[in-house]
């Protein structure tokens, strides 16, 4: 336990140490380290101000160390603030000319787009929809009773299989921001009645996570359909966050260490092609 530390996070966790301009809501500083190995796959880190330092000096020494301030954080931390300060060489800025229609509101926006969803999870079908169709005048609670129905936030097909409608948020290396993905969730009937059940309540965010397969296709990586996934229920207001196990998914890949970018601006303009003014 000498090298764990309890972060009020991220809880137990591992021991980090990085340079104090690395700590907090920092963004874009650089992120300085050796390359970590199974034995320490969190070297110790420092933003490009003290890199400065330690080149200047011939590397890490007396001298050098007495110019710059190391502080502890755990891994969890650690990682945060790796996404968040590494530097790329195409960042958000780079689209900040683009302009696209949102096929949404139809109006014209400018800027990188960070958002996509989808309407109905991957096993909603035409005959679904119709039958959905002839309920569309119903107050909400009293569709949610029939055994197949789809809104803003949840869905029902036969009875049988319930879903969710909530976020995956992919962290942008180099920034503050995430990229996301409005998709759905399977739940099962327990959760499903619960989460309902807490619509309109305060204290629904006191609900425990609860396990979800991903439930949207996603075509700009390999099959998503059944990801393992926790949705973590927030304020009414507020759809879940989904958060995907780790694997060697593609998807799950960029949800734990981040995405470029440049990877961001090539899932916006194949996406937004059609609605892009050249």
């Amino acid at each position: 336990m000498a090298d764990k530390i309890e972060c009020t996070t991220h809880g137990d966790s591992e021991k980090a140490f990085v340079c104090v301009h690395l700590l907090g809501d920092s963004v874009g500083l650089g992120f300085n380290r050796s390359e970590p190995d199974d034995d320490n796959p969190f070297p110790d880190a420092w933003c490009d101000d003290c890199e400065i330092i330690r080149s200047a000096h011939g590397g890490w020494a007396e001298e050098s160390e007495k110019l710059t301030k190391i502080s502890l954080l755990c891994a969890g931390c650690y990682e945060r603030t790796r996404l968040r300060n590494t530097r790329t060489s195409y960042t958000l800025d780079d689209l900040a000319d683009l302009r696209w229609k949102c096929g949404s509101c139809e109006e014209w926006h400018q800027g990188p787009c960070l958002d996509f969803s989808y309407d109905a999870p991957d096993y909603w079908l035409d005959k679904h929809e119709k039958t959905n169709r002839t309920a569309g005048l119903l107050p909400a609670s009293v569709r949610r009773r029939r055994k197949t129905f789809l809104d803003e936030d949840y869905c029902a097909i036969e009875n049988e299989n319930f879903f969710v409608r909530g976020i995956i948020a992919v962290p942008i290396i180099g920034t503050a921001e995430t990229f996301r993905w409005g998709v759905w969730g399977s739940l099962s009937r327990k959760n499903f009645e619960t989460l309902v059940k807490m619509d309109g309540n305060a204290k629904r965010t006191e609900l425990p996570s609860m396990f979800s397969w991903l439930s949207s296709q996603i075509p700009e990586y390999s099959d998503t359909l059944s990801l393992k996934m926790q949705a973590h229920i927030r304020e009414d207001d507020q759809r879940p966050m989904f958060e995907l196990d780790e694997s060697k998914h593609p998807l799950a890949e960029e949800y734990h260490h981040g995405v470029t970018p440049e990877r961001v601006k090539d899932i916006m303009l194949g996406r937004l092609r059609q609605n892009s003014e050249d």
